[in-house]
């Protein structure tokens, strides 16, 4: 078995946005995407709601025939998709 708490990047149309919205590109690219919180939990749950790579609230599963896991994290408003097999 494999855990994975996500791996979320920039998406094709993200970077179609991004590259319209010279501004917006700018400020996300000097912000800390990744901080180093303390938490005072040990709530993944919680950690995921303040690091944007990871799941925060992965709701639906499917395969296909290609072997390809879908997961919908409907917190995070995205779709990401894994190749099971490497």
């Amino acid at each position: 078995m494999q855990s994975n708490r996500g791996q979320g990047t920039i998406s094709k149309w993200a970077q179609d946005f991004l590259d319209a919205n010279v501004e917006e590109s700018q400020v996300r690219a000097n912000a800390n995407l990744e901080p180093d919180i303390e938490f005072n939990t040990d709530d993944l749950h919680e950690e995921s709601a303040h690091i944007e790579k990871y799941f925060w609230g992965p709701t639906s599963l499917a395969m296909d025939k290609d072997n390809h896991l879908f997961v919908i994290d409907s917190n995070r408003h995205r779709l990401q998709v894994f190749d099971i097999q490497g």
